[in-house]
């Protein structure tokens, strides 16, 4: 099962979704059709296991990257620039997945994007709380909140289009980021 995963893993970052057929899969994964039949009905059951398996890793890293116990001596700023930069590398590395994920308008899949969020969001407010003690848990879990949909708009946006601009002004990955972190360090006044 671990080799058909990895394999259909593998030609998404190669090939379209849709180009890819179960004798591709069988030729990757060196593995014959009956035994890809016998564990799935098919290419989006299989790309439901891939996705899950993509979320539960996306877990472990998210939750290590917003943990507030991690870095403590760093400042609100250098925490979301952690954070943001650390977000940027995911979903550039996980592209292929993220996108085709995307692009299938799969309920179960925005289900599980969805239920992945909600510890992020908790551990982002705790550590904007912890990083300023000042500022309410409310308005911490409120700013969490903003910092997550914006950033994961952009890099969603950034995931689907690519290398193409959609606004029509290209931005290299350094000015996204400082623009992102921008956009999130303003939710911060926003929100005090």
């Amino acid at each position: 099962m671990l080799r058909i995963l990895d394999a259909f893993e593998k030609l998404l970052r190669r090939s379209a979704y849709e180009s890819i057929t179960i004798n591709d899969i069988v030729a990757e994964s060196s593995t014959g059709a009956g035994s890809i039949y016998a564990r799935f009905d098919g290419k989006r059951s299989i790309l439901l296991a891939v996705h899950a398996r993509v979320r539960s890793r996306a877990r472990r890293y998210f939750l290590a990257l917003f943990d507030p116990e991690n870095h403590r001596d760093e400042s609100v700023e250098a925490a979301i620039e952690r954070i943001v930069t650390g977000m940027f590398a995911w979903h550039k590395r996980h592209r292929a997945v993220i996108k085709t994920s995307l692009l299938l308008d799969d309920p179960d899949i925005y289900q599980g994007i969805s239920a992945s969020f909600r510890p992020w969001n908790a551990q982002l407010a705790a550590l904007l709380k912890a990083r300023n003690p000042s500022m309410s848990e409310s308005r911490a879990a409120i700013a969490a909140a903003a910092i997550l949909q914006i950033t994961t708009a952009v890099l969603q946006q950034r995931v689907i289009f690519g290398a193409v601009a959609p606004t029509g002004q290209e931005l290299t990955e350094d000015e996204l980021i400082a623009a992102m972190m921008a956009a999130s360090l303003g939710q911060l006044d926003r929100y005090p």
